[in-house]
């Protein structure tokens, strides 16, 4: 699986890659993942030495009792740390955002992936992502937030495929091609627990159309199911991992690492 983001080819064929959490946030729900504008830089050095493939900067939180902030709020926040992350790595940078403006700014300054996180697939972000050859990761929400869990009782896999594919005919009549968008099911997002389980569960049958799949449930709420978001984590990522992630989004990053050898080690095994 290729995943080409901006003037990165990302080749993740091999063993799952692994995007580190750098918040530049206040109220982001997981406070070790809280970095100033110093400190973003000297640990994302760390985090791609650790094995990190990409690095995912977030300047808004998308947590249930987070207060949003305007747009140029967000660009206050992000653009001086992603300058220096961008001089501090040699890999990928993802920015977390639902403001087409944000996106372009942080494209502008260094970003190679707009990490879309408005569960909408708007042509405006699409074309943004097809001007700049950037990467575009499209989440699934079912138009709510982490604060909401939805009503609808068809299945959770197929509305998110259904989703997927909408998404795919938006970028691709924007001229985006596959190798330029990774799909995200949006654990956490809009989601009951038992929406969230059946995920990771199945997700082999999440299809992502030939698109770079990724799984973003590191500490939320489901891993902490079994008493420890960390135990919780590496479990449920390793169950991702086996279903098809190419990427997995994580706060912890040598227990992704590890997470992601094994699960190769696994999988040659199981297919030799």
């Amino acid at each position: 699986m290729i995943f080409n983001t901006n003037s990165f080819r990302l080749d993740l064929s091999g063993q799952a890659g692994i995007m580190a959490v750098i918040n530049l946030t206040p109220d982001s729900f997981y406070a070790d993942s809280r970095h100033s504008a110093d400190s973003a830089a000297e640990y994302a050095a760390k985090a791609q030495a650790a094995g990190a493939a990409v690095i995912d900067l977030g300047a808004q939180s998308t947590a249930p009792q987070s207060t949003p902030i305007t747009a140029e709020e967000e660009l206050q926040r992000l653009i001086t740390p992603l300058r220096e992350v961008r001089k501090a790595v040699s890999i990928p940078i993802s920015v977390d955002t639902y403001f087409p403006q944000v996106a372009r700014a942080a494209l502008e300054n260094g970003a190679d992936i707009i990490n879309d996180v408005s569960g909408t697939a708007s042509e405006e972000m699409a074309l943004l992502a097809a001007q700049f050859g950037a990467g575009w990761i499209v989440m699934h929400t079912g138009g709510l937030k982490s604060n909401q869990t939805r009503e609808d009782t068809t299945d959770i896999i197929d509305e998110i495929n259904s989703f997927f594919a909408y998404s795919l005919n938006i970028a691709e009549s924007c001229g985006l091609p596959k190798e330029n968008i990774c799909f995200d099911p949006g654990i956490g997002f809009g989601k009951s627990r038992e929406d969230d389980l059946k995920i990771i569960a199945d997700f082999a049958k999440i299809n992502p159309l030939g698109c770079t799949k990724l799984a973003a449930l590191s500490r939320k709420r489901v891993t902490k199911l079994c008493g420890d978001a960390l135990t919780g984590t590496i479990v449920a990522n390793a169950a991702c991992i086996a279903g098809g992630a190419n990427l997995i989004r994580v706060h912890d990053i040598e227990q992704a690492v590890a997470t992601a050898q094994i699960a190769k080690l696994l999988a040659e095994a199981k297919n030799g």
